[in-house]
This record gives C-alpha cells, sequence and structure tokens, in this order.
C-alpha cells in the first residue's frame, strides 16, 4: 500500500474518532472497530517511517548523515510537546518511550553489524546490546575479520572486545586500531554473567566445556558443586553451549555460557552467575569507517569520552612531557595501555582514553601540544561515556 493509501486511512480513522459523535457514544462493537483502525494506521505509518529512513540512508555517503544523540532528543521533545497540546490521556514520560523504541527499531533495521562469532558469544550479546535484535549480523571467525568486513563495507559497523575487567586489554584489538583508518564511533560495556546449561540435572554432570577463560573464571563454584567433573576447554563459550545443546541428558554434558546462549540453542539452565568474582565486565568498541572530512562524527553530549593513539619521540622525558600535557590542561586519563609498535624493536605506542570530546578546547590544545612531544598521534574517537556495564538485550542504536 502506497503513503497516499496510509494517508486515506488515517484520515478515515481520525474522522470516525473526530466525528460530531463522541466515542464515549459508541458501543463496544463500534468501539473495537475504531481501535483496530487506530492500530491498522499505526501500523502502516511506522513501516513509511521505516522506508523513509531507508531511503535518507540510501542517499547518504558511508559515515555521513548518522542523526546525533541531540537531534533524536529534539526529535522526541518536539513529539513530547505535541502530545501535550493534544491533551490526551497519554502521559509524556510514555510518550517518550513508545518514540524512542520506534525510532531505534525502524533505525536498525538497515543497521549490518560484524561481530566475533559464532552466536550466543558474549561480543554478540554486547552487539545486541547496543543494535537491537532486528539487526543484520555478520559472524566472524577473528577479530580481525570484523576490521576487515567493515573496511570492505560488507558490515556497516563493526564490534570488537577491546578490554576484560580481569583479564586486561584485549591486545590483537589494539594492535588493529593502530593500523586501521576506521573509526571508533561508542563503546559498549557487558556485565559477564556465566550460566551453567545442560540437558542434564546436576548431580548427573560429568563434563563441563566452555572457552579458557570462562573455566577459569568458574573454577572456585565447579569445585564446589561439581567437583568430580571433568573440565574441557572450547573455542567460545557459544560453541561449548552448541554441544550441550546437541547432547543427550544421559551424557551429562554441561556448558558454561550466556543466557542468551541458553535462548538461541534451546539449552536448559542449571545454575546462573557461577562466576567467582561479580565484577567482571568487557567493554567493546563499535567501529565504522571515516566520514567524508575524516573526523569524528558525534557532537559532544557533555559527557564523553575520547580515544586515540600514539608515539612518543625517542627521547628523555618523552612519555613524562606527553603527560604533563593533559595535567596542565585538566584533562582526565580514563586509561593509558602500552604495546610494541610493530615497526621497531623495543618502541612502544600509546593508547589512551580521556573524559572529553575532541571538539572541546582543552582537548584541542592537548592535541596541539602533543605534535611537540609524539612522532604519531591520532583521534580513534569521540563518543559517550558508557559508566555501567548493561545486560539489557537493546539499547539505543547508534
Amino acid at each position: 500500500m502506497g503513503s497516499s493509501d496510509t494517508m486515506a486511512a488515517m484520515v478515515r480513522m481520525l474522522s470516525r474518532i473526530t466525528s460530531n459523535s463522541p466515542i464515549t457514544n459508541l458501543d463496544d462493537e463500534d468501539l473495537n472497530k475504531v481501535k483496530a483502525d487506530c492500530d491498522l494506521a499505526i501500523v502502516r505509518l511506522v513501516n513509511e517511517r521505516a522506508k523513509i529512513a531507508a531511503l535518507i540512508e540510501d542517499r547518504m555517503g558511508p559515515g555521513d548523515g548518522v542523526p546525533s544523540a541531540e537531534l533524536k532528543r529534539e526529535e522526541i521533545d518536539r513529539i513530547a510537546e505535541a502530545n501535550a497540546l493534544i491533551g490526551g490521556p497519554l502521559k509524556e514520560s510514555s510518550t517518550r518511550s513508545i518514540f524512542q523504541e520506534i525510532s531505534r527499531v525502524t533505525s536498525q533495521l538497515r543497521h549490518t553489524v560484524a561481530f566475533l562469532g559464532p552466536m550466543a558469544t558474549f561480543t554478540h550479546q554486547a552487539a545486541r546490546c547496543r543494535f537491537g535484535i532486528n539487526a543484520n549480523y555478520i559472524q566472524c571467525e577473528r577479530i580481525n575479520d570484523i576490521f576487515s568486513a567493515v573496511e570492505k563495507g560488507t558490515a556497516e559497523f563493526g564490534l570488537a572486545p577491546v578490554e576484560n575487567s580481569t583479564e586486561g586489554a584485549i591486545s590483537q584489538t589494539l594492535d588493529l586500531l593502530a593500523t586501521s583508518e576506521l573509526q571508533v564511533v561508542a563503546e559498549v560495556c557487558v556485565e559477564i554473567r556465566h550460566n551453567l546449561l545442560s540437558r542434564s540435572e546436576l548431580n548427573k554432570i560429568q563434563r563441563v566445556y566452555s572457552h579458557p577463560q570462562a573455566l577459569a573464571q568458574c573454577r572456585g563454584w565447579l569445585q564446589s558443586n561439581i567437583m568430580g567433573a571433568e573440565v574441557i576447554a572450547e573455542s567460545s563459550t557459544a560453541k561449548a553451549a552448541q554441544l550441550a545443546a546437541a547432547s543427550l541428558p544421559e551424557e551429562g554434558i554441561a556448558a558454561i555460557s550466556s543466557l542468551l546462549a541458553a535462548e538461541i540453542y534451546s539449552v536448559p539452565v542449571r545454575a546462573t552467575s557461577i562466576q567467582d568474582l561479580s565484577s567482571n565486565m568487557t567493554r567493546f568498541v563499535v567501529l565504522r569507517r571515516p566520514n567524508s572530512n575524516g573526523k569524528p562524527e558525534s557532537e559532544p553530549t557533555g559527557d564523553d569520552k575520547t580515544m586515540l593513539v600514539l608515539a612518543t619521540t625517542d627521547r628523555v622525558g618523552a612519555l613524562h612531557d606527553v603527560l604533563n600535557a593533559f595535567k596542565q590542561r585538566g584533562v582526565n586519563l580514563a586509561r593509558i595501555e602500552s604495546r610494541p609498535s610493530k615497526s621497531k624493536a623495543w618502541e612502544y605506542i600509546f593508547f589512551v582514553d580521556m573524559h572529553g570530546h575532541w571538539v572541546d578546547q582543552n582537548i584541542r590544545d592537548v592535541m596541539e601540544e602533543l605534535k611537540d612531544h609524539c612522532s604519531s598521534v591520532r583521534v580513534l574517537g569521540s563518543f559517550p561515556f558508557v559508566r555501567r556495564a548493561t545486560n539489557t538485550p537493546v539499547m539505543p542504536s547508534v
């Protein structure tokens, strides 16, 4: 049905509601008909909105025209104001929630996201937190495949792990960030909760499969609850869940994996949150090709983080001078990580996470001074600061 038909249906629905006969005078049958007309009009208009959003995106170049957080807030503010003028029973908070969800879902339909597979890994979970369940997901076997998919345009976005609270930095991701032209446009922090999945009862479990890190992080629980079970390393927690899903109850096979894996592979959950440390989190970066001007595309929100990579000059006190530049301009460093430069033995590059946005004057001043102390410096991206982990299946889209 075309746009004209949709609008005609909307007009008919509105004319019935706003006719001289108040809806309070309608009998139950007519009220249900009017409600059905409302539902049909809503569905048609949401689909029209999705088509328009896709058309707008098709006309944009890579990395251009992405609505900023501020623009999205302005759109929702206008809708909330319109609702107040209408004077209906819908509260402002409900109006905002409904249209935020409509905006999120319709914008997700076009996103193609590369992640470290298989399905139901924690990277997949993080991707769903950021992009929702409606995005088109591409499974990658290796982290460098994620970068390659985005660089080649196979995927619009890529999501890669960059840091774990117990295991530290993900060196492969950092090395790729240092050499790739991709930009970091967002971050996602996911709380890692391990669960025991099995078709067997707890007292019948004989073998437990999972990724080596997951097995190590649950060692105490395993020794206390199923001490006699054999512990076997697998390539991923999702692969372990697949093995448990394919097993028979009498085989006594279990997996340490996520609740998402239990959902996707239909495996019963025998125990939840079995990790020995409760504060286990992994941070992921969202990658995208640079926009036309090569600068980070996000607009400042007032609570942002900027990532950069730099290499100091080969002289005494160079790193001290770099750190002092941040101090003198009141720039707070959230994280600094060193990696071998790969170009010369015993030379290092540094990854810096700092509070603020690249357009902030103090950040721009720091960047200018760093040119005197560094052989190279590059902004990887500026984006809203994520201050807490999430296990929510869906967050607002990029």
